[in-house]
Protein backbone atom coordinates (compact mmCIF):
# COMPACT_ATOMS: atom_id res chain seq x y z
CA UNK A 1 0.00 0.00 0.00
CA UNK A 2 1.49 3.27 -0.96
CA UNK A 3 1.42 6.05 1.24
CA UNK A 4 1.44 8.80 -1.19
CA UNK A 5 -1.37 11.29 -0.36
CA UNK A 6 -4.37 11.91 -2.84
CA UNK A 7 -4.19 15.38 -3.96
CA UNK A 8 -7.43 17.09 -3.79
CA UNK A 9 -8.47 20.37 -5.05
CA UNK A 10 -11.29 21.59 -2.89
CA UNK A 11 -14.23 23.80 -4.52
CA UNK A 12 -15.50 26.65 -2.49
CA UNK A 13 -18.79 24.75 -1.38
CA UNK A 14 -16.15 22.39 0.84
CA UNK A 15 -14.72 25.78 2.51
CA UNK A 16 -17.98 27.65 3.05
CA UNK A 17 -20.08 24.23 4.26
CA UNK A 18 -17.04 22.98 7.06
CA UNK A 19 -18.01 25.35 9.64
CA UNK A 20 -20.69 23.95 11.61
CA UNK A 21 -21.26 26.28 14.58
CA UNK A 22 -22.92 29.87 15.00
CA UNK A 23 -22.71 32.42 17.59
CA UNK A 24 -25.75 32.97 20.23
CA UNK A 25 -26.27 34.67 23.12
CA UNK A 26 -28.07 32.65 26.15
CA UNK A 27 -29.96 34.40 29.16
CA UNK A 28 -29.06 33.64 32.47
CA UNK A 29 -29.43 34.70 35.83
CA UNK A 30 -27.21 35.54 37.97
CA UNK A 31 -27.38 33.80 42.19
CA UNK A 32 -26.71 37.01 43.35
CA UNK A 33 -27.35 40.78 42.85
CA UNK A 34 -30.05 42.52 40.68
CA UNK A 35 -32.47 39.29 39.24
CA UNK A 36 -32.14 41.14 35.66
CA UNK A 37 -31.07 38.54 33.02
CA UNK A 38 -26.97 37.92 32.22
CA UNK A 39 -26.66 37.49 28.36
CA UNK A 40 -23.63 34.67 27.82
CA UNK A 41 -22.02 34.55 24.57
CA UNK A 42 -21.26 31.20 22.86
CA UNK A 43 -22.29 28.52 19.91
CA UNK A 44 -25.10 26.67 18.83
CA UNK A 45 -24.72 24.07 15.98
CA UNK A 46 -26.11 25.67 12.84
CA UNK A 47 -29.65 25.26 11.32
CA UNK A 48 -29.18 23.14 8.53
CA UNK A 49 -32.76 22.28 7.30
CA UNK A 50 -32.07 23.68 4.31
CA UNK A 51 -29.43 21.47 3.56
CA UNK A 52 -30.90 17.95 4.17
CA UNK A 53 -29.95 16.37 1.47
CA UNK A 54 -26.12 17.40 2.03
CA UNK A 55 -26.20 16.50 5.92
CA UNK A 56 -23.98 13.48 5.57
CA UNK A 57 -21.49 14.91 3.06
CA UNK A 58 -21.03 17.82 5.00
CA UNK A 59 -20.84 15.89 8.44
CA UNK A 60 -18.20 13.77 6.43
CA UNK A 61 -15.88 16.61 5.97
CA UNK A 62 -14.59 16.24 9.61
CA UNK A 63 -13.05 12.96 8.41
CA UNK A 64 -11.56 14.74 5.59
CA UNK A 65 -10.13 17.46 8.02
CA UNK A 66 -8.34 14.76 9.93
CA UNK A 67 -7.19 13.11 6.87
CA UNK A 68 -5.62 16.18 5.73
CA UNK A 69 -4.00 16.95 8.91
CA UNK A 70 -2.34 13.55 8.99
CA UNK A 71 -1.35 14.15 5.13
CA UNK A 72 -3.23 11.32 3.69
CA UNK A 73 -4.59 14.24 1.73
CA UNK A 74 -3.12 16.89 0.12
CA UNK A 75 -5.44 19.82 -0.10
CA UNK A 76 -5.01 22.31 -2.70
CA UNK A 77 -7.10 25.33 -3.76
CA UNK A 78 -6.55 28.37 -6.14
CA UNK A 79 -7.05 32.01 -7.00
CA UNK A 80 -10.86 31.57 -8.70
CA UNK A 81 -11.75 29.64 -5.51
CA UNK A 82 -10.39 32.40 -2.70
CA UNK A 83 -12.33 35.05 -5.12
CA UNK A 84 -15.42 32.51 -4.43
CA UNK A 85 -14.77 32.65 -0.88
CA UNK A 86 -14.15 36.26 -0.58
CA UNK A 87 -17.76 37.02 -2.02
CA UNK A 88 -19.38 34.84 1.01
CA UNK A 89 -19.67 36.29 4.78
CA UNK A 90 -16.42 35.35 6.95
CA UNK A 91 -17.51 32.38 9.59
CA UNK A 92 -16.41 32.49 13.42
CA UNK A 93 -13.90 29.46 12.88
CA UNK A 94 -15.09 27.48 15.53
CA UNK A 95 -15.96 23.96 15.12
CA UNK A 96 -14.54 23.93 11.80
CA UNK A 97 -14.43 20.49 10.05
CA UNK A 98 -11.36 21.89 8.14
CA UNK A 99 -9.32 23.99 11.27
CA UNK A 100 -5.42 23.26 11.25
CA UNK A 101 -5.51 21.78 7.83
CA UNK A 102 -2.48 23.00 5.29
CA UNK A 103 -4.11 23.87 2.21
CA UNK A 104 -1.66 23.94 -1.00
CA UNK A 105 -2.15 26.76 -3.75
CA UNK A 106 -2.09 25.53 -7.57
CA UNK A 107 -1.70 27.30 -10.51
CA UNK A 108 -4.98 28.12 -12.39
CA UNK A 109 -5.01 26.96 -15.88
CA UNK A 110 -5.19 30.82 -16.78
CA UNK A 111 -4.48 33.55 -14.55
CA UNK A 112 -7.49 36.04 -15.50
CA UNK A 113 -5.88 39.05 -13.91
CA UNK A 114 -3.34 38.91 -16.86
CA UNK A 115 -6.20 39.13 -19.20
CA UNK A 116 -8.73 41.38 -17.41
CA UNK A 117 -7.11 44.36 -15.30
CA UNK A 118 -9.27 46.53 -13.32
CA UNK A 119 -9.15 48.19 -9.63
CA UNK A 120 -12.84 47.12 -9.05
CA UNK A 121 -12.47 44.38 -6.92
CA UNK A 122 -16.02 43.98 -6.37
CA UNK A 123 -16.84 43.50 -10.12
CA UNK A 124 -13.84 41.53 -10.46
CA UNK A 125 -14.91 38.73 -7.15
CA UNK A 126 -18.23 38.52 -8.67
CA UNK A 127 -19.86 35.13 -10.53
CA UNK A 128 -21.65 37.49 -13.21
CA UNK A 129 -24.51 34.88 -13.14
CA UNK A 130 -28.06 34.52 -12.36
CA UNK A 131 -28.05 34.92 -8.77
CA UNK A 132 -25.63 38.23 -8.58
CA UNK A 133 -28.33 39.32 -11.19
CA UNK A 134 -31.46 38.79 -9.47
CA UNK A 135 -29.46 40.69 -6.77
CA UNK A 136 -28.43 43.44 -8.34
CA UNK A 137 -24.52 42.79 -8.15
CA UNK A 138 -22.03 42.75 -11.06
CA UNK A 139 -22.32 41.51 -13.94
CA UNK A 140 -20.64 42.84 -16.58
CA UNK A 141 -17.33 42.23 -18.58
CA UNK A 142 -14.88 41.51 -15.48
CA UNK A 143 -16.50 38.54 -13.72
CA UNK A 144 -15.91 34.89 -13.82
CA UNK A 145 -18.47 33.44 -16.32
CA UNK A 146 -17.82 36.65 -18.71
CA UNK A 147 -13.97 35.37 -18.73
CA UNK A 148 -14.67 31.90 -19.05
CA UNK A 149 -17.37 33.02 -21.93
CA UNK A 150 -14.97 34.81 -23.81
CA UNK A 151 -12.30 31.75 -23.63
CA UNK A 152 -14.78 29.34 -24.67
CA UNK A 153 -15.33 31.86 -27.83
CA UNK A 154 -11.25 31.66 -28.50
CA UNK A 155 -10.67 29.96 -31.71
CA UNK A 156 -7.82 28.64 -33.04
CA UNK A 157 -6.59 31.76 -34.61
CA UNK A 158 -6.86 33.65 -31.80
CA UNK A 159 -5.14 31.54 -29.84
CA UNK A 160 -2.28 32.05 -32.44
CA UNK A 161 -2.25 35.18 -32.36
CA UNK A 162 -2.15 35.83 -28.96
CA UNK A 163 1.15 33.47 -28.34
CA UNK A 164 3.42 35.88 -29.80
CA UNK A 165 2.18 38.33 -27.12
CA UNK A 166 2.53 35.65 -23.89
CA UNK A 167 5.61 37.92 -22.49
CA UNK A 168 3.91 40.72 -23.19
CA UNK A 169 0.90 39.97 -21.16
CA UNK A 170 2.68 37.60 -18.43
CA UNK A 171 1.92 34.20 -19.66
CA UNK A 172 4.27 31.55 -18.11
CA UNK A 173 4.74 27.98 -20.18
CA UNK A 174 2.21 26.55 -18.10
CA UNK A 175 -0.79 29.08 -19.62
CA UNK A 176 0.54 29.06 -22.67
CA UNK A 177 -0.14 25.34 -23.09
CA UNK A 178 -3.22 25.73 -21.80
CA UNK A 179 -4.47 27.94 -24.75
CA UNK A 180 -3.16 25.43 -26.61
CA UNK A 181 -5.35 23.27 -25.31
CA UNK A 182 -8.67 25.55 -24.50
CA UNK A 183 -10.89 23.32 -26.54
CA UNK A 184 -10.80 20.72 -24.11
CA UNK A 185 -12.18 23.40 -21.98
CA UNK A 186 -14.92 24.43 -24.69
CA UNK A 187 -15.89 20.70 -24.73
CA UNK A 188 -16.35 20.21 -21.26
CA UNK A 189 -17.70 24.19 -21.26
CA UNK A 190 -20.46 22.72 -24.09
CA UNK A 191 -21.79 19.97 -22.34
CA UNK A 192 -22.48 21.59 -19.11
CA UNK A 193 -25.87 22.99 -19.96
CA UNK A 194 -25.44 26.23 -18.59
CA UNK A 195 -22.61 29.21 -18.13
CA UNK A 196 -23.53 29.50 -15.15
CA UNK A 197 -21.85 25.93 -14.95
CA UNK A 198 -18.33 27.40 -16.21
CA UNK A 199 -16.61 28.08 -12.94
CA UNK A 200 -16.96 24.11 -12.03
CA UNK A 201 -15.52 23.31 -15.41
CA UNK A 202 -12.63 25.75 -14.99
CA UNK A 203 -12.16 23.98 -11.56
CA UNK A 204 -11.79 21.01 -13.71
CA UNK A 205 -9.34 21.96 -15.86
CA UNK A 206 -7.05 23.67 -13.15
CA UNK A 207 -7.13 20.46 -11.78
CA UNK A 208 -6.62 18.34 -14.75
CA UNK A 209 -3.62 20.92 -15.91
CA UNK A 210 -1.76 20.61 -12.36
CA UNK A 211 -2.26 16.59 -12.45
CA UNK A 212 -4.41 16.36 -9.33
CA UNK A 213 -6.24 13.34 -8.81
CA UNK A 214 -9.68 14.70 -7.86
CA UNK A 215 -12.23 17.91 -7.03
CA UNK A 216 -14.02 17.78 -3.83
CA UNK A 217 -17.29 18.91 -4.07
CA UNK A 218 -20.76 18.39 -2.18
CA UNK A 219 -22.69 19.13 -5.55
CA UNK A 220 -23.74 16.23 -7.61
CA UNK A 221 -23.52 18.47 -10.68
CA UNK A 222 -19.98 18.50 -11.94
CA UNK A 223 -19.62 14.33 -10.77
CA UNK A 224 -22.66 14.10 -13.32
CA UNK A 225 -21.12 15.73 -15.88
CA UNK A 226 -18.06 13.76 -16.31
CA UNK A 227 -20.11 10.94 -16.15
CA UNK A 228 -21.80 12.01 -19.34
CA UNK A 229 -18.80 13.01 -21.14
CA UNK A 230 -17.11 9.74 -20.34
CA UNK A 231 -20.06 7.34 -21.22
CA UNK A 232 -20.39 9.88 -24.77
CA UNK A 233 -20.23 6.67 -27.48
CA UNK A 234 -17.07 8.93 -28.85
CA UNK A 235 -14.98 10.25 -26.46
CA UNK A 236 -13.05 13.26 -28.20
CA UNK A 237 -11.40 14.18 -25.01
CA UNK A 238 -10.84 11.94 -22.00
CA UNK A 239 -11.33 13.48 -17.95
CA UNK A 240 -8.71 12.33 -16.19
CA UNK A 241 -9.43 13.86 -12.39
CA UNK A 242 -12.12 12.16 -10.57
CA UNK A 243 -14.97 14.39 -9.31
CA UNK A 244 -15.64 13.55 -5.57
CA UNK A 245 -17.78 13.99 -2.58
CA UNK A 246 -16.81 13.76 0.76
CA UNK A 247 -18.65 10.04 1.67
CA UNK A 248 -16.81 9.34 -2.43
CA UNK A 249 -13.50 10.20 -0.83
CA UNK A 250 -13.51 8.54 1.85
CA UNK A 251 -14.53 5.16 0.08
CA UNK A 252 -11.94 5.62 -1.88
CA UNK A 253 -9.36 5.56 1.09
CA UNK A 254 -10.83 2.95 2.42
CA UNK A 255 -13.03 4.06 5.25
CA UNK A 256 -16.66 3.26 5.87
CA UNK A 257 -17.33 4.83 9.19
CA UNK A 258 -17.12 8.83 9.40
CA UNK A 259 -15.85 10.13 12.57
CA UNK A 260 -18.45 11.98 14.81
CA UNK A 261 -19.56 15.14 14.26
CA UNK A 262 -17.94 16.93 17.77
CA UNK A 263 -20.99 19.19 18.15
CA UNK A 264 -24.64 18.22 19.16
CA UNK A 265 -27.68 19.87 17.75
CA UNK A 266 -30.04 21.78 20.67
CA UNK A 267 -27.21 22.63 22.67
CA UNK A 268 -25.43 25.54 23.93
CA UNK A 269 -21.59 25.79 24.11
CA UNK A 270 -19.40 27.85 25.54
CA UNK A 271 -16.53 29.87 23.21
CA UNK A 272 -14.30 27.56 25.57
CA UNK A 273 -15.17 24.58 24.41
CA UNK A 274 -15.31 24.54 20.56
CA UNK A 275 -12.29 24.89 18.54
Amino acid sequence: MTNTPIRILLDNGIFSHSEFAEGVEEATSLLWGNKAPTFLHGFVRKDLVGKVGYLKQMEALFTVGRLIREGRIEAYDYNEIRFERARGSTGLGACNALHGCKIHSCRPALERSKFMRTLDFRNFISKGGKKDRERVLPTGDLSQIAFFKWLCALGKEHIEALIPHAATIGLTAFEIESLKNIEWFRFICQRSGSPENYPDVFHLWTAERNGLDAVLTLDKGLQNLVSRVRNERVRKFGVTAEVLRPLDLLQKLGIGEPDPVPIGANRFYHWHELV
